[in-house]
């Protein structure tokens, strides 16, 4: 009687336990996903502003002013509201540097 009783009690648990580890894994690769996505929008991001300031030089022989020069003249586009692109800009004939910081939600920083 004790071998039906557990064998019966098994048959109901163990399908709930398999479909608990299931979901569990599902959860985790799909926060492993979102997390390889944004660090790809970061590095396109990164690699689009280095080829637009190629481009400005090789076209016009110098470095430009400003990011805001690469969106008006050369179609640069990007999430002003996600990410935050720092120009510092040293000569003319002097490659900029470029930093792209990501911007957290407030409610990350708490």
């Amino acid at each position: 009687m004790k071998k039906t009783s557990l064998k019966r009690v098994l048959s109901y648990i163990l399908p709930c336990v398999i479909f608990t580890a299931m979901i569990a894994w599902f959860l985790i690769a799909l926060t492993n996903v979102s997390s390889s996505t944004e660090e790809n929008e970061l590095s396109a991001l990164q690699t689009t502003v280095e080829n637009s300031i190629t481009m400005c030089y090789a076209i016009e022989g110098v470095y430009p002013e400003d990011i805001e020069y690469l969106c008006d003249h050369y179609g640069l586009v990007f999430d002003r509201n996600k990410y935050i692109v720092h120009y510092e800009k040293f000569a003319s004939n002097i490659r900029p540097t470029v930093k792209i910081l990501e911007r957290r939600a407030e409610s990350e920083e708490i």
